[in-house]
């Protein structure tokens, strides 16, 4: 696959550009292109680098449209599959779009920009509506290609979702600012990507001083091992022709080790997941700590604490409303909310069993914030006091997962020692009484 990045600057007039982008093309096609990729906004200026006046649907245009017909008919004359990217007006809505004409002259579809920033120089979000047509990967004549307009390539999903869909190359159109990042992070960001998805990526930049910004080209690709294996000139117009050779791809390491080994089940949970809670100053760890029986308002507080619970926790303990159903089915079973001073910070269960004079800590769980106070260790206090005044209690049994982090530590504490018994995947302790 021979693909070739236009970078190329923009003045005012839109005509000329777009006939100075054709002869690019010709000229790519001349060097045995089959694809051809434009920057951001290739025949227009970039107008984002001043906040919009309002006026600016007027500068957009559809797709399909006046420009999008030229380069239909050059690329069915031509045979090369084209990607421009155009101010593109949908309704009374306007996008940043990257259509793709396959080399048919055929319009396969258009990526619209997703994520839309607003900062000094790119008041993006005063232009574009956010993107609403997904990221489709093009079967072209040529191969598959993907498309990540400029800010986007800044979302690993964006990058990944594109490399599960089939893409061989992910075309990124950027309008990329002298100096716009620390030094080397303009490559090695896309480095990284091509390396942990196994995909060709070609960023193809603006170039040259418009009216706030200047635009620095270096438009490049790397191959799927993070390699840098062609780059265009710093602040000139050049025409960037590159050979992708496309069994690398297969024999790539993320397809080979990454892709394989991947734990996708695990992923929507994380992706979705709530930030931990920060830690809370009140109550602090002179607080009174008291165990109280649960009734309908503690109950509700009690069941909110799994809200608050951290990374792993759940490993540890179960969840709150399973041990209040243990609770009340289980005559054995003995559940105290934990307060520090009027504030419910977690609870306590206790296998609690006369007759046969068998104690055992079913369940103990601090909540997130307030872990690391010494709470759970005036909670386990009360409680042997209270094992204590049991009859024919000797002992008390308690057990835990033993993971890192886990809480042996905690219970040996507490003078807790090992029975040498297992509980399923879980170690039996006791404290003699």
């Amino acid at each position: 696959m021979r693909i070739a990045l236009v970078q190329q600057h923009a003045t005012e007039d839109k005509a000329r550009n777009l006939t100075r982008g054709e002869a690019a093309i010709r000229k790519a096609v001349d060097q045995g292109a089959a694809i051809v990729c434009f920057a951001e906004l290739a025949f227009e200026p970039f107008y984002p680098q001043v906040p919009s006046d309002g006026e600016h649907t007027g500068k957009a245009e559809p797709i399909p449209g006046p420009i999008t017909e030229r380069l239909s008919a050059l690329a069915r004359e031509l045979g090369v599959v084209i990607v421009p990217n155009l101010f593109e007006v949908d309704e009374d809505r306007t996008y940043d779009t990257s259509p793709v004409i396959d080399g048919d002259g055929r319009i396969l579809g258009a990526t619209r920009m997703i994520h839309i920033p607003d900062y000094a120089g790119y008041h993006e979000k005063t232009y574009y509506t956010k993107g609403n047509l997904g990221l489709p990967v093009y079967a072209t004549a040529a191969g598959r290609i993907g498309v990540a307009i400029c800010y986007d390539r800044h979302y690993p999903e964006t990058m990944r979702a594109l490399a599960l869909a089939g893409a061989e190359v992910i075309l990124v159109p950027q309008a990329g600012a002298v100096d716009e990042w620390p030094e080397g992070l303009f490559e090695a960001e896309m480095r990284v990507a091509a390396f942990q998805n196994g995909v060709f990526v070609a960023l193809c930049n603006r170039v040259g001083q418009e009216e706030t910004l200047e635009f620095a080209g270096e438009s490049f690709v790397c191959d799927p091992s993070g390699t840098v294996i062609a780059r265009a000139g710093r602040g000139a117009d050049d025409l960037l022709v590159c050979d992708l050779d496309t069994d690398q791809i297969e024999a790539s390491h993320a397809k080979r080790l990454f892709f394989p080994d991947r734990r996708p089940e695990l992923y929507a949970g994380w992706l979705g997941s709530q930030a931990v809670p920060d830690r809370v100053e009140a109550p602090g760890r002179d607080a009174k700590v008291t165990l109280r029986e649960i009734d309908q308002q503690d109950l509700r507080h009690v069941l909110k604490l799994s809200d608050q619970m951290a990374p792993n926790q759940d490993r540890m303990v179960a969840p709150n409303a399973v041990s209040i159903a243990q609770a009340h089915f289980n005559d054995h079973a003995w559940f105290r909310a934990i307060y520090a001073d009027e504030t419910p910070v977690g609870f306590i269960m206790l296998y609690d069993d006369p007759q046969n004079a068998e104690y055992f800590l079913w369940r103990l769980m601090i909540a997130a914030p307030h872990q690391g106070k010494g709470f759970g260790r005036h909670a386990m206090a009360h409680l042997i006091d209270y094992v204590r005044g049991r009859p024919g209690a000797r002992e008390l049994k308690a057990s835990y997962v033993p993971i890192p982090g886990g809480p042996w530590p905690f219970y040996r504490a507490l003078g807790f020692e090992p029975t040498g018994e297992m509980d399923g995947d879980e170690v039996v302790i006791r404290l003699a009484l």
